[in-house]
């Protein structure tokens, strides 16, 4: 079985994403709709609805306006859990022990590979 690099496989996955433009939690409340901030003059706090989402707490994936690090889309994290649930199915699939088709795998990215 070949396996997508990371690199291959996100720029298969922006791909995708663009096409499909989805919901994704706002980068500027994280998700939450409002903005907490503390005074600075009076420690209060104060709370206002965030204007990029206008309070919902998502925004669709074009709409970002940073590339977000870790991102909960397209990050390594991400790819790495794909991945080993595409080998648990080829396992599965061709009745190979999943250790075995995996391991090669799980240890080239744990030193920093698969690029």
């Amino acid at each position: 079985m070949l396996i997508a690099t990371y690199d291959q496989w996100l720029e298969a996955k922006k791909q995708i994403l663009e096409e499909q433009n989805p919901e994704i939690d706002c980068e500027e409340c994280g998700g939450m709709g409002e903005i907490y901030e503390r005074c600075h003059c009076c420690g209060g706090e104060k709370e206002e609805e965030c204007e990029l989402c206008d309070g919902r707490g998502t925004i669709r994936y074009l709409d970002s306006a940073k590339p977000r690090p870790g991102n909960d889309l397209v990050g390594r994290r991400v790819y790495f859990q794909e991945v080993i649930a595409d080998l648990k199915k080829w396992s599965a699939y061709t009745k190979q022990d999943f250790l075995q088709v995996a391991g090669r795998f799980v240890d080239e990215f744990r030193r920093g590979g698969v690029h």
